[in-house]
């Protein structure tokens, strides 16, 4: 069949017939974001380490890049609960392991990242799209920059001067890179015909 542009796609991809708020809670959609869950540990175990050398682990760039991608997209085909199921298995094996010094806060800043997905989905109708993938990075940055701001200052009591441009920093890297890699899964897992009506 022969793509269209008038083809929209609302979440969850998995099962678009369904309400992306709890999502798919069958077998199907809490194994898959398991597996989707496991591959973000792997790659945050590498992200995490790469952040605490870099920034001392106070402002995760490459974590927030890999993690903006994996939730954003558990969450663009299984929904919301499935999409926690990804944000927050991370932060166990985070704390667990020590890898950085703010894991424990990462429960809150991944679920903000799913919230980010459902909201974005409500906004824009057609997820399989760039513009879609652009609007949640934004949300989810604009949340988690607003989550960050009182660790930063009146737990590490860290000043403006050194924030400032470390969110501006921040902030580029996770609304221009993330996007591309969320749409470029969601085509390819559209491609491979895992979207279901």
């Amino acid at each position: 069949m022969m793509e269209t542009s008038t083809e929209k796609y609302n979440l969850p991809l998995a099962k678009m017939s369904i309400n992306p708020i709890p999502g798919r809670v069958d077998t199907k959609g809490v194994v898959s974001s398991v597996l989707i869950s496991l591959a973000m540990i792997g790659m945050m175990q590498f992200g995490e380490r790469l952040d605490t050398i870099l920034f001392g682990g106070l402002f995760p760039v490459s974590g927030r890049i890999i993690s903006f991608t994996l939730i954003g997209f558990g969450t663009m085909m299984y929904g919301l609960i499935p999409g926690l199921i990804v944000a927050e298995i991370n932060p166990f094996i985070g704390t667990a392991t020590g890898s950085s010094p703010i894991a424990p806060f990462f429960f809150i800043t991944n679920a903000l990242q799913a919230i980010a997905a459902i909201i974005s989905g409500k906004l824009i109708k057609n997820v399989v799209s760039l513009k879609f993938c652009f609007v949640y990075s934004i949300l989810a940055t604009v949340l988690l920059t607003c989550a960050y701001i009182p660790l930063h200052i009146f737990y590490f009591k860290m000043p403006w001067e050194k924030l400032i441009p470390m969110y501006a920093f921040q902030g580029a890297m996770t609304i221009f890179i993330p996007p591309f890699l969320i749409y470029g899964l969601l085509k390819t897992v559209k491609s491979a015909g895992f979207f279901e009506e």
